[in-house]
């Protein structure tokens, strides 16, 4: 499976360093939202998605806690990446983690280095680096989830998915991934349906590409098209931190490129 410019500059680009640190997720129990502000709430009985109100991401519960050097010494390397100067984005990741072990979001891009020079070993170790710096990181888990999938590794990646979506269920991508490996590798069509139509209650977006592997599903299952579900967008169970960031569910996804050839093969 190739990777594109595009899918780089994807995953460079957007990859932030909030939720980085592994410390305790902040306590929301008993927080209430402003007056004004959207609550989304799934219906009961519309999907595979928990009934009641979407919860924070727990992923971006967690506040980094790093210099400004540090901070800046990341941008410096997300930069490199773009412009896939590979040896020195992971020279500066390298210094960060010596520095932190708990950059969780370093480790994820290194991660992104060593699979753009094929070296899913190393890729491999430093996504389990980034989990084991923070275990809410679902990027993580997706990521090392997908290499585990091109490699024939289907019940690991499986696992991985399945943690992913056991830490927060209303994670987009990862019920979108995993309804990927159950459609073309598992033959388990109902639950891939299941999840592809989870993602797209979440996205709310009407992604046309998982709405024409839906009908396929459909058509398959001798199914009927269901009434479309009432959207449910993650962001709006989302914190926003200090400098207006938002979710970073989308920071390390399969560009539409790398899943149209998935979905061919």
């Amino acid at each position: 499976m190739r990777f594109t410019k595009r899918y780089w500059l994807l995953m460079a680009g957007i990859i932030l360093l909030q939720a980085c640190s592994s410390s305790a997720p902040k306590k929301t129990a008993g927080k209430k939202p402003a007056a004004d502000e959207p609550v989304a709430v799934v219906p009961a009985g519309t999907s595979i998605l928990p009934a009641g109100p979407v919860t924070p991401n727990p992923y971006l519960q967690n506040k980094p806690s790093i210099s400004s050097a540090a901070a800046q010494q990341f941008a410096n390397a997300t930069r490199a990446m773009r412009n896939k100067q590979w040896q020195q984005a992971e020279t500066l990741l390298q210094q960060l983690v010596a520095q932190n072990t708990k950059l969780s979001g370093a480790y994820l891009n290194l991660g992104l280095i060593y699979r753009a020079q094929k070296e899913d070993k190393r890729a491999e170790q430093a996504f389990t680096d980034a989990i084991n710096a923070n275990h809410t990181n679902l990027d993580a888990y997706n990521q090392l989830a997908i290499l585990q999938r091109e490699q024939g590794r289907f019940n690991d990646a499986e696992s991985n998915y399945k943690k992913a979506l056991s830490i927060w269920p209303f994670h987009a991508e990862s019920h979108r991934n995993i309804g990927i490996l159950y459609d073309l590798y598992f033959g388990k069509n109902a639950e891939a349906l299941a999840h592809f139509e989870a993602y797209q209650q979440l996205r709310g977006d009407g992604d046309k590409q998982v709405t024409g592997w839906i009908a396929d599903l459909q058509r398959r299952l001798g199914i009927a098209p269901k009434p479309k579900a009432t959207p449910v967008t993650e962001n709006a169970a989302a914190d926003v931190d200090a400098d207006g960031e938002a979710a970073t569910s989308e920071a390390v996804k399969e560009s539409s490129e790398v899943v149209e050839e998935a979905s061919d093969e």
